[in-house]
């Protein structure tokens, strides 16, 4: 995601007072993350999202590589083992909505793994997506979520995306359905 490191420096910078920590670069590797995320109560990932069709649970998130080879790959299986505490769980990438139908379970993937290891939403993409007009959306989805009544609580998370959505379709640039249609809130959107 060539502009991911705009988009967290944007965020860190709007978090600040609550506390952000960043992993970006040699820092963001599968052990780091795994180990601090269930200490936060929101978690974004702007990384490249790859989608595997045949075993949607091993679908993965692109990190850093770390000590062993599957360290740079964070799979929906690693994530559903864990704990999570988040209120929202923000995956930026390509692709993190689609996996596979499942029988009384709906669509498993990586998304559906956030919530099964505690997220109580996530926003996640349906397609691949163009990751400037990503950026764009998704700094305009926290500054909208960080103003919103109760701040990163009920009410307002589906409100600052559908905000957020409005927003970037007004840029002509990102007009299309194609730079902002693509994420949707799953979960707990208020």
């Amino acid at each position: 995601m060539p502009n991911a490191a705009r988009e967290v420096s944007s965020l860190v910078e709007l978090y600040r007072q609550q506390g952000a920590k960043p992993l970006t670069g040699g820092d963001a590797t599968k052990q780091a993350w795994m180990t601090e995320a269930p200490n936060y109560r929101v978690l974004h990932i702007a990384t490249h999202g790859i989608l595997n069709p045949a075993n949607p649970m091993y679908s993965w998130l692109s990190l850093a590589p770390g000590r062993d080879a599957s360290d740079g790959a964070l799979e929906a299986r690693d994530i559903l083992a864990m704990n999570l505490h988040a209120d929202l769980a923000v995956l930026s990438g390509c692709d993190t909505a689609r996996g596979g139908v499942l029988s009384g379970e709906g669509v498993v993937g990586m998304s559906w793994a956030f919530l099964a290891a505690g997220a109580r939403a996530t926003v996640a993409s349906q397609w691949a997506v163009d990751s400037a007009g990503t950026t764009e959306l998704m700094l305009a989805f926290h500054r909208n979520l960080k103003l919103a009544p109760g701040g990163n609580n009920q009410p307002g998370r589906a409100r600052s995306l559908q905000k957020a959505m409005l927003a970037v379709r007004r840029l002509p640039q990102y007009s299309h359905p194609f730079y902002w249609a693509s994420f949707v809130m799953i979960g707990n959107g208020y």
